[in-house]
């Protein structure tokens, strides 16, 4: 059973809000299970020419531990399996925790919108202590499953110690915020997206509507931590950020030599369809790290034939570089992502497994909240729209 297309590469960034691998599936991975997995690596991978045809499968006991083993990496590192429940929660936006990710050394770097956490533990909190202890993976990863229980968190916020309870629970999450940003007599639109979830379209139609009413003439999007998700999301943002294209193809994917009749164009909605919030952007800058994958590059790629290169404007670092796609199979409880696919542009071309380079370098500033013109890549992008140039 075909599920559905994803350009998504889980580099999730919730790691003290419980796992979102199926390797904690109890349910039994039966001899008919693994036969059904070999097969889709045999014929639909898109690598499927360099895969093993004979392998013993009394040596996996989870799904997960066998697509590792089937995947041709390099170049492949993305294949993976989720259960239903897994999956859904992820196209709903729905999860339980706290909802924030964290570095090495605990500083919080992003709080999801909607989450406990949000508005309480802020980006460049360094945590110190878990209800009195010294911080720990674990320690972190146990309180965020005690749903119900606060937890004290004890941070270094600007060089003061202070104590911030949250309470771990089922939420729902948004993945967009907006804001204008006016600079001189520029209008410019600050776009915060953080995953090409189906649900999210209505959130990007209620900011292009912010967008269009202020008559915005720059366009910044932060994609810096958006590992991907639906391709028809990434069609529609592509969409709304301009109008100019109506009919043209925006990028195609392209399957192996056994499924060719599965190659799918997505094109610039045709005029008729438009709803009126859609912009004409003339160039668009993206705020990108090496977590920005897969649906993130597809839209900067398919940009640059209709904007040109010049137009499309990269700040940070080098992307992921993940240019292939999945096409969701069901068995069971268990949906399987592999890798099936190319995603091409109107010229044909694909992002580099290496990632897309910056056209300026700036760092993932910690010390600012996102949003805030003083943090390093947004400052940078907006000295390049007054200057035309890097800092």
């Amino acid at each position: 059973m075909l599920y559905n297309i994803l350009l998504l590469t889980f580099i999730l960034f919730l790691t003290a809000c419980g796992s979102n691998s199926s390797e904690n599936n109890t349910q039994v991975f039966t001899p008919q299970e693994k036969i059904f997995v070999h097969n889709l690596f045999l014929n639909e991978y898109l690598f499927y020419d360099s895969v093993t045809s004979s392998i013993d499968y009394t040596l996996f006991d989870s799904p997960q531990s066998l697509i590792n083993t089937l995947r041709i990496s390099p170049p492949d590192k993305w294949s993976f399996t989720l259960t239903a429940k897994e999956y859904e929660d992820f196209e709903n936006q729905t999860t339980a925790g706290f909802g924030f990710g964290y570095t090495q050394d605990f500083t919080v770097y992003l709080v999801r919108i909607g989450a406990p956490a949000y508005g309480k533990l802020l980006r460049g909190d360094k945590i110190l202590y878990i209800n009195g202890q010294d911080v720990t993976a674990n320690l972190l990863t146990d309180a965020s499953q005690n749903l119900g229980i606060e937890t004290t968190f004890t941070v270094l916020r600007k060089n003061e110690q202070i104590d911030i309870a949250v309470v771990p629970n089922p939420y729902t999450f948004k993945v967009s915020l907006g804001k204008i940003i006016n600079q001189n007599t520029t209008n410019i639109g600050y776009l915060r997206y953080d995953s090409f979830t189906e649900n999210s379209i209505s959130e990007l139609e209620m900011l292009f509507t912010t967008f269009k009413d202020a008559n915005i003439s720059e366009l910044i999007i932060d994609l810096r931590y958006n590992g991907g998700g639906s391709v028809i999301t990434a069609s529609t943002l592509l969409d709304n950020i301009s109008n100019a294209y109506a009919g043209q193809r925006q990028i195609y994917l392209d399957w192996n030599a056994n499924y060719k009749t599965k190659n799918e164009t997505y094109t610039f909605e045709d005029t008729d369809l438009q709803d009126g919030n859609e912009l004409t952007m003339q160039r668009v800058i993206f705020l990108v790290t090496e977590k920005s994958a897969s649906a993130s590059e597809l839209v900067i790629s398919a940009l640059t034939p209709y904007l040109g290169e010049s137009n499309v404007i990269t700040i940070g670092t080098n992307t992921h570089g993940k240019p292939v796609g999945m096409s969701g199979r069901i068995y069971g409880i268990n949906y399987y992502f592999l890798v099936n696919f190319f995603v091409r542009n109107n010229l044909n071309d694909t992002t580099s497994f290496d990632g897309i380079s910056p056209t300026c370098l700036a760092e993932d500033d910690l010390t600012h909240l996102r949003g805030d013109t003083n943090e390093t890549m947004l400052s940078t992008a907006l000295y390049y729209i007054q200057n035309d140039a890097c800092p």
